[in-house]
């Protein structure tokens, strides 16, 4: 059965790493920019999102209809165009399976037919890769094409909010942020009106330069910029009107976005920008402006081609962005010499040895306070080992949760560097999105984006019936899905293999549809690309979801996560808590663990058994069997014997749990005591024998004298 998940390993091994790529606006895996050597020179994979909650079977009508409408889109979009520009939709299929798709071309593409072959034609291997394998709504970003189709018809209703990705090129900032985002402002308006109103391809590329006798921008690597590129593009099928108001929407992002960073991108389906101080495109600038005088705003002698009209809504909009960024709180920048003359100077610092602190958001206190109500008790979300969870609201009415680390915590600026490092280079949608991170003397907070359905914990082990009810059985399989999705990123697709350490319910938050996100990596560890394992004398995580190897020589791998993952499924097929040590049996009046439980039902044949009777009838017998499998694989005692997360998700995807191999009895166990009337837990190999002594003879007793 593994026989394509092979072939599609093996063909991701041969591919090669493009060229002379531009840096990206999020930290890719190394494992996305593995495309094919015939369009290695355009398709440069950038970003991708897969729209979770809906997916379709291997080898299904959709599935059929999606590789029909790639390559339906391919074909047209290499056809000459009166735009000039590569683009097409198509739409295949009858309901319920019908696919709906939109391809374009980047502008200054040479040829819309090599833009078709070697760029749209790929985006298969996202599809239908571990990327987005059986998700029904994607969208694939590379350098010089878009590609996005969905079972929803987001033709008749283009919404371009659904499907941004968004971040930055560039670790690199310009100190003078207001002026720089001013000068932006100016570039990106004046191309995005060029675009809307001057062309019929709906593309423009321009620069502004900062004229000899007026001062740069110097960065903090200590380069002065004086050019800044940029593009803007919309789908050449847009009018005037509607285009020009698409890219208003990315504009007005910007600010926020990209305050001070030299070079970014905003993709969505609709439309697109990106500015970078270094050259990116092919052709010749369509606008050559001229950055106005720091002190005053007249329109430069280099710029009278475009109407007073125009100079003047490009002021505007510099200043509104300038009022912006001198107003908000939020202020993006890596922790450079600037921030080192702060109060938090000596803290971070700490975040920036070995020279590898990433670009963040500082938040200042006071603004935190503000949004929690001063960590006002009513907006607590929670507790964890870091500290406490609180509910916020910024000024721009977004809502934030913010983890303020306890002062009296054994855990401290270790934790909250190890969280920030981590999270701050991680994209993907079920990892939790870190927002910003503020210290100020004592106080040490973490912000991220707020989910409203908080963790999964909170329903999995409600003590309210009404609140399991909303975990139905298809809710908790796409649950399950989605975790693995989260750790196979982790342990594979992102740049450096990440092991989470602290797997569980409660470090599961879900979002308003219930998708699952992987939280809470105070406890992650970092593994070059040749590492594979290591030994800690440290052993830091959550008793019971730690896996044998681990909790009790400090053997640590990826199977580690492998291990809390298989207590996991088992804990949302049954609604118990694996931390619940020791619960009484029915039948047999045995006391044991969750994990023998499950082990026990499935050795007499009665898995289903350990359902959680809150789930209706409205299951998939042939699902329920394959976690509870699945669930038992992951908890073997040999780390060797437990599959790896990408075979895990292509059990979860299209196995049958007949095909899976037969498990082994799980790592611990427990059992009645023969010493006495007590039933008290011993903890048995995988190998070991119900039967105490092998000869009869002699018996080890486990209980202190």
């Amino acid at each position: 059965m593994y026989l394509r998940t092979y072939q599609l390993v093996c063909k991701r091994l041969e591919m090669v790493i493009p060229r002379g790529s531009a840096v990206v606006l999020v930290l890719l895996p190394l494992s996305s920019l593995l495309l094919s050597a015939e369009g290695a020179a355009e398709a440069e994979l950038v970003t991708w999102k897969c729209d979770n909650g809906t997916y379709y079977a291997t080898n299904s009508t959709y599935q059929s209809n999606v590789r029909t409408l790639l390559a339906s889109i391919a074909a047209n979009a290499s056809l000459p165009s009166s735009s000039g520009v590569g683009f097409a939709t198509s739409v295949v299929g009858a309901s319920p399976d019908t696919a709906w798709g939109l391809g374009l071309c980047r502008g200054d593409t040479t040829g819309s037919a090599d833009c078709g072959a070697s760029c749209l034609a790929v985006a298969a291997e996202v599809a239908f890769g571990t990327q987005c394998i059986g998700v029904r709504d994607v969208s694939v970003f590379y350098d010089r094409c878009t590609v996005h189709f969905s079972f929803r018809d987001f033709l008749a209703a283009p919404d371009n909010t659904k499907v941004q990705a968004r971040g930055v090129s560039e670790d690199t900032v310009v100190t003078a942020h207001g002026r720089f985002n001013a000068l932006l402002a100016s570039l990106v308006g004046a191309l995005a009106d060029w675009a809307a109103f001057n062309t019929t391809s709906r593309y423009a590329v321009g620069i502004m330069d900062v004229p000899d006798g007026q001062t740069g921008f110097p960065t903090t690597n200590g380069d002065v910029v004086r050019r800044v590129n940029g593009l803007v593009q919309c789908t050449p099928d847009q009018a005037p009107g509607p285009c020009r108001k698409c890219l208003q929407g990315l504009i007005d992002e910007m600010p926020p976005v990209f305050n001070g960073s030299i070079g970014g991108r905003l993709l969505a389906v609709w439309c697109n920008l990106r500015f970078e101080v270094h050259d990116f495109y092919d052709g010749a600038p369509m606008l050559s402006l001229v950055a106005p005088p720091p002190t005053t705003a007249p329109p430069p002698a280099s710029t009278t081609h475009h109407s007073g009209r125009n100079w003047r809504r490009w002021r505007q909009r510099a200043a509104i962005v300038s009022a912006i960024v001198l107003g908000v709180t939020v202020v993006f920048l890596i922790i450079s010499a600037v921030i080192l003359c702060r109060n938090g100077k000596k803290q971070i610092s700490n975040l920036q040895e070995d020279g590898d602190g990433p670009a963040s958001l500082l938040f200042d206190l006071p603004t935190l306070r503000k949004a929690t109500h001063n960590f006002a008790k009513e907006n607590k979300l929670g507790h964890g080992g870091f500290g406490a969870v609180y509910k916020g609201v910024l000024p721009n009415g977004r809502e934030i949760a913010v983890k303020r680390l306890d002062k009296t915590s054994g855990q401290g600026l270790k934790e909250l560097r190890t969280e920030l490092m981590v999270v701050a280079k991680l994209r993907h949608n079920n990892l939790t999105k870190l927002l910003g991170v503020c210290l100020k003397g004592q106080e040490k907070l973490l912000v991220y984006e707020y989910l409203p359905n908080r963790s999964l914990d909170t329903f999995l082990f409600a003590p309210e019936a009404e609140k399991r009810l909303l975990l139905n059985w298809e809710t908790r399989y796409r649950i399950i899905y989605g975790t693995a999705r989260g750790l196979i990123y982790l342990h594979e697709d992102s740049q450096i293999k990440i092991i989470h350490r602290d797997l569980k319910a409660a470090n599961i938050l879900l979002d308003a549809d219930m998708n699952p996100k992987i939280s809470d990596f105070g406890l992650a560890r970092l593994f070059n690309s040749e590492s594979t394992s290591t030994v800690t004398n440290q052993v830091v995580g959550t008793l019971g979801y730690m896996s044998p190897e681990y909790a009790v020589m400090g053997h640590m791998s990826v199977k580690l996560d492998v291990y809390s993952f298989g207590v996991l499924v088992l804990e949302i097929v049954t609604g118990r808590k694996n931390t619940d040590a020791i619960f009484e049996d029915e039948e047999s009046g045995n006391a044991s663990s969750l994990v023998s439980y499950v082990w026990d039902e499935w050795s007499k044949g009665t898995p289903l058994k350990i359902m959680d009777p809150s789930l209706d009838g409205k299951i998939s017998e042939s699902e329920v069997l394959k976690c509870i499998h699945l669930g038992l694989l992951c908890v073997q005692e040999n780390p060797a014997d437990r599959p790896t997360m990408l075979h895990v998700l292509v059990m979860l995807h299209d196995g049958q749990a007949s095909s899976f191999m037969a498990p082994s009895r799980p790592a611990f166990t427990f059992t009645a005591s023969a010493v006495s009337g007590d039933r008290v837990p011993t903890q048995v190999a995988t190998t070991a024998s119900d039967v105490p002594s092998v000869n009869e003879m002699t018996m080890s007793e486990f209980e202190p004298r």
